[in-house]
């Protein structure tokens, strides 16, 4: 586990990103939680977080690593060049982020995609147990993966801790290789955990009716 900012740097680049990139995505998935109004769902500021978090983790991989966008068995990923090396980001519990902490697990089971995504190179062959008839996933989202065999995907683990009085936030993170997920679809090990520093975010202040915003005026030539 890597805690030494500079080791911690290193690896990241080995893997093909940054802490920077993975900065980035957190906030810009808190932008997108904040966007949320009453209005919205109950469950739009977690949607939007992660719609953010996903787009802006894309865009700086494939801005300043020149990673590609890639969608198989149905699940949303960034994809270095070579197609060895993916990432995706999943929720954490409250262990997320923690080097002391013995095995931080994702927040929502995984499914039959998300578990065999999550097998590695060595383990996809197991699709061959299954008869054709009974094949968990549709057979055009097993052809997803050609081209694929020997990906390796690394989870960018987040987790968001709200509540406070003064209006914080802090997003814990890690971006954490893992052992394939239970029958239960939930992640008990890793290969390798790397924590990530917190990022702190402050509260919003809106204007109230005596603060309201300067008005925008555009000038109109007349003709």
């Amino acid at each position: 586990m890597l805690i030494d900012p500079l080791a911690r740097e290193n690896r990241l680049r080995q893997i093909g990103t940054s802490w920077e990139v993975l900065e980035t995505a957190l906030r810009r998935s808190e932008a997108g939680w904040r966007s949320a109004t009453p209005n919205h769902s109950r469950t739009a500021p977690g949607q939007r977080a992660y719609d953010e978090r996903l787009a802006a983790l894309r865009e700086e991989q494939k801005t300043r690593f020149g990673w590609e966008n890639a969608c198989l068995l149905q699940i949303e990923l960034t994809v270095d060049p070579g197609r060895t090396v993916a990432i995706q980001t999943l929720l954490g519990d409250h262990n997320t982020g923690d080097p002391l902490a013995a095995c931080p697990r994702n927040k929502n089971p995984r499914g039959f995609n998300g578990r065999l995504l999550l097998t590695g190179e060595h383990e996809t062959d197991q699709l061959s147990l299954f008869p054709d008839d009974v094949l968990p996933v549709p057979v055009q989202d097993v052809g997803d993966l050609e081209g694929y065999e020997n990906l390796r995907t690394w989870v960018f683990l987040v987790h968001r801790a709200a509540g406070r009085e003064d209006g914080r936030v802090f997003w814990h993170s890690e971006l954490s290789r893992p052992h394939p997920p239970n029958d239960q679809g939930l992640i008990t090990g890793w290969f390798e955990r790397i924590t990530l520093p917190t990022v702190e975010i402050g509260t919003v202040a809106h204007p109230g009716v005596e603060e309201e915003p300067e008005r925008i005026r555009i000038p109109v030539n007349d003709r």
